[in-house]
């Protein structure tokens, strides 16, 4: 293997990857990236193939490079992307030498790092996709982010470790619906797609693959490709540049609709930048996740109080616009500053039937998303 590549193109590349490589797993290999060269074919240039996975996830990705020489070697993924980010000029000239090791130059740095042969690096899992999905990268970021908080992390009722996708039908056409919960908030997003889908109920994308996903993405309009297969996902590029495969949970997504509101006795629309910076604010004496925050809703104000014995006391007050009788409701703060941050209209709306009932939280302006918190009681 002896190629020349973009020292920044290769350092995105590589950037990929850190969340998927395991670094303390008991197969070394799982902490390496496989490097792949391949020299031009056809219409297609030469490319530098960086693979990745730790047996639940898996990378694949293609950065243009001038090869003279292909070749495959594994070195290990954490060094070598150190490495890149640190060489001195724009391009980089990767040879594999004697002993399978790789040689890292540019300028007047160069580095050895020690390898594995190609063949020793752990087959992919195979993928029959069974259906397929296309949505831009921008929709698919979204609703990822806006679910992502909401997933329990490592809670004993498996169905709860991971978003639960389905398909809903809406005036406009189908849509791809992510929805999350821990079992005290709840996160809901959609998005327009185009294709075909065959969603079983068990299909729970794990936390680490939504984080993954947030890496890949762009955010721009590029169009990505969402695949199904028996337990598994494949998502890829429209140029097929980039490629990512992650193994669903195997759990049971609860019947959610059973905790969304669909009636309301309060109604409160608050200017989300005011609420947002107030919570903020209450959020610096916060300690006990556990321990409910009082929020007074009255007829023109949100009056948020919190006494710690501790630490000392705050009240914020913020102007709202109340529909129905004065109400006070503890909440946990946190839960509601992580729905405010994915959201971007100038408003959102809090509605619940009474002081202990799940708060429907969503943006007048977007019908794309909705938040359920549950409410505290107050000491």
């Amino acid at each position: 293997m002896d190629l020349y590549i973009d020292r920044d193109a290769l350092g995105r590349g590589l950037a990929r990857i850190q969340g998927i490589v395991e670094r303390r797993s008991t197969h070394p290999l799982l902490g390496h990236v496989l490097l792949n060269a391949r020299a031009p074919e056809g219409d297609a240039p030469g490319a530098l193939r960086t693979t990745a996975t730790d047996a639940e996830v898996a990378y694949i990705g293609d950065v243009e490079a001038t090869v003279e020489q292909p070749g495959a070697l594994a070195v290990e993924a954490a060094s070598l992307f150190q490495i890149v980010r640190a060489l001195p000029e724009p391009t980089v000239r990767l040879t594999a030498v004697k002993g399978n090791r790789l040689e890292i130059r540019s300028g007047r740095a160069s580095f050895k790092l020690p390898g594995f042969p190609a063949d020793d690096y752990p087959a992919l899992p195979a993928f029959d996709a069974r259906s397929a999905a296309v949505l831009s990268e921008r929709d698919l970021g979204r609703l990822v982010d806006r679910t992502h908080f909401s997933v329990a992390q490592d809670d004993l009722r498996y169905g709860l470790n991971g978003v639960h996708l389905e398909e809903v039908q809406a005036e406009q056409g189908p849509r791809l619906r992510f929805v999350a919960t821990d079992g005290h908030r709840l996160s809901a997003a959609e998005a327009p797609f185009e294709g075909d889908l065959v969603i079983t109920p068990r299909t729970l994308v794990p936390r680490k693959a939504l984080a993954v996903i947030r890496k890949l993405l762009e955010g721009g309009d590029g169009a990505v490709e969402v695949s199904f297969g028996e337990g598994a996902i494949h998502l890829a590029t429209r140029d097929g540049a980039e490629r990512f495969w992650f193994r669903l949970l195997d759990g049971e997504f609860p019947e959610y609709q059973a905790v969304v509101p669909k009636e309301s006795r309060y109604r409160v629309a608050i200017r989300r930048s005011e609420l947002a910076s107030a919570l903020r604010r209450v959020l610096i004496l916060v300690q006990d996740r556990t321990r409910a925050v009082r929020f007074a809703f009255n007829a023109d104000d949100l009056r948020i109080d919190l006494q710690n014995a501790d630490r000392g006391e705050v009240v914020e007050e913020v102007p709202v616009e109340l529909e129905g009788e004065p109400v006070e409701v503890g909440f946990n703060p946190r839960y509601l500053q992580d729905v405010l941050s994915v959201l971007d209209g100038d408003r959102v709306i809090l509605e619940l039937a009474h002081p202990l009932a799940a708060c429907l939280l969503r943006d007048p302006d977007d019908e794309s998303a909705f938040f359920v918190v549950m409410p505290m009681r107050l000491d």
